[in-house]
């Protein structure tokens, strides 16, 4: 079993891997930095990061001389936010959704946020357009958790860029 404790860079900046071997998570088990897993491909894994950390959709967890183990980030119910021409309903539906202590995601286009029957009700109330979807739980966050991990940008002897920001 393989003991992971630390991010050694991203699947972009992989040169040439042979094979990729997915690591399928739900946002909940990417942000829990302590826990044992199989991959894809049947490879058992013990993942101990440092707190605070949180994996992200394409990180690189381990590379061998055949195989990259890379996170994927899985398929989630999800409430898509989107802003309207209402900006006060937009601000209103983002402070609810923190009084609520939703987590959410923020993209270019919207917010994503865990679909839940009170917090659809409460933004349907303020008139802010929302979509269920279902799709990975990524963008950008904000909050006491951290937004982002750091790594340095050399490479090791597989090419693999190690040390990034999210």
């Amino acid at each position: 079993m393989s003991i992971i404790s630390s991010i050694i860079g991203h699947v972009t900046d992989l040169k040439h891997p042979k094979k990729i071997d997915m690591l399928e998570l739900t946002s909940e088990e990417r942000a829990s930095p302590h826990f044992a897993v199989t991959t894809q491909l049947g490879r058992p894994l013990r993942v101990s990061l440092p707190r605070g950390a949180e994996l992200q959709d394409g990180d690189v967890l381990c590379f061998d001389d055949e195989t990259a183990v890379v996170v994927k980030a899985k398929d989630e119910d999800l409430l898509f936010l989107k802003p309207g021409d209402d900006s006060i309903a937009w601000w209103a539906a983002c402070y609810q959704l923190g009084n609520f202590h939703r987590p959410a995601r923020f993209r270019e286009d919207g917010i994503l946020t865990p679909d839940d029957p009170l917090a659809a009700q409460m933004l349907h109330r303020l008139g802010v357009a929302i979509e269920r979807v279902r799709a990975p739980f990524v963008g950008r966050r904000f909050g006491a958790a951290g937004a982002h991990h750091h790594h340095d940008h050399e490479t090791d002897a597989h090419d693999v860029a190690r040390h990034h920001d999210h």
